[in-house]
């Protein structure tokens, strides 16, 4: 056998589903919550209230580190396999995130690197690529980094209304325009709506974006459901998180207007690209699919990667999302074939998930 893990994407999509519902009742919780919480957390001065601003954009506030992690666990079956291999997407730094490796649990005939995407670009995403060369029968393995991730709510810029489009789109930020897999933002029913918000000749660039946002979130319906081509979610005008952010990605890349997909566990949201009247750029996350949050995040689940065109040499096509790969060579014996299990251990923040969680439905169904 020398084929991918087969049910890697599924695998991840019924996870996704399986809290995808709770996402918006999620949402108003930890709104009202996360406020309070961060209010609660000192920033590495010791003050509270302490922001750190980027320049004329975003803030980044209530700072807070939290012991998580990653890896995958292997399996063997009932046969010697041989030269195995997985990839996993890996949280790396980003402004708001600062990830530090605290220790390492990897067996000694084990090999491991990063693999930095894109490349010869701004690093947009990070996959650990893991090789072994050979495993007993019924052998188990466990490659698993404990890391400490600090990650920071964002606040809006103090003065939107200085930011413009950028009238010529840098060479490295093409990863963000156009088409993805999953977001066509050539379709015709895109274009009309980019045209139609364009026309109403909104005063800013702020509030061009925001136009789009507020489209998105008045015309499609929040649903569950099995990932979908944003062309196939217009039609229907229904969508969970990810058509919600890939809808709103399209409108905003056939205005001209770079955007991306944020990915973190079991959730995603976008972020748009504008420049200040210096000409520096800058990114802006909003919430598309829960509260409403448009040019802040309130958040402290890690980013796993940001984009959604990815291009690895194990898959032909360009990628929507970098999700789980394996793959290794034995002779088939047994009903069993190897397993391999992803490791995404939140460690507290997954507590403080289910109780929010709990709460919501609570509130919701009493």
């Amino acid at each position: 056998m020398n084929e991918p893990w087969p049910d890697a994407l599924c695998r991840r999509n019924l996870l996704r589903h399986s809290l995808s519902g709770f996402l918006l009742l999620y949402g108003a919780a930890r709104f009202e919550s996360g406020w309070a919480f961060a209010q609660d957390q000192a920033s590495p001065e010791g003050s509270k209230n302490a922001s750190i601003s980027d320049s004329k954009g975003v803030g980044y506030f209530a700072p807070r580190k939290l012991d998580m992690k990653f890896g995958m666990k292997f399996n063997a079956n009932d046969n010697f396999c041989t030269n195995l291999f997985a990839t996993l997407a890996f949280p790396t730094d980003w402004p708001e995130q600062k990830v530090q490796i605290k220790q390492s649990n990897i067996p000694p005939n084990a090999q491991w690197q990063y693999r930095d995407l894109p490349p010869n670009a701004p690093v947009t995403a990070r996959q650990l690529v893991m090789s072994i060369p050979a495993m007993q029968p019924n052998g188990q393995l466990e490659l698993i980094f404990e890391v400490q991730i600090e990650k920071s709510f964002i606040s809006a810029p103090t003065d939107p209304s200085i930011f413009v489009i950028p009238k010529k789109v840098p060479k490295e930020l093409n990863w963000f325009m156009g088409n993805s897999p999953m977001i066509d933002a050539g379709a015709s029913d895109i274009k009309r709506i980019a045209k139609s918000i364009k026309d109403s000749k909104p005063q800013t660039a702020w509030e061009h974006v925001e136009k789009i946002y507020d489209w998105v979130r008045e015309n499609i319906e929040y649903t569950n459901g099995p990932i979908r081509n944003t062309r196939e979610a217009m039609k229907d005008k229904r969508g969970d998180c990810e058509e919600m952010t890939g809808i709103f990605i399209a409108i905003c890349r056939a205005s001209n207007i770079p955007a991306r997909c944020v990915w973190i566990p079991n959730h995603c949201y976008p972020e748009f690209y504008l420049e200040d009247q210096e000409g520096q750029g800058h990114w802006f996350p909003c919430q598309v699919a829960g509260d409403k949050q448009f040019g802040q995040m309130h958040e402290y689940r890690p980013i796993l990667q940001k984009g959604d065109r990815f291009k690895v040499p194990e898959h032909n096509a360009p990628q929507h999302y970098l999700s789980e790969f394996f793959r290794c060579n034995q002779r088939q014996v047994g009903p069993r074939d190897p397993e391999v299990e992803p490791v995404q251990d939140l460690g507290p923040l997954a507590n403080e998930i289910a109780n929010l969680q709990s709460e919501a439905q609570n509130r919701n169904h009493p």
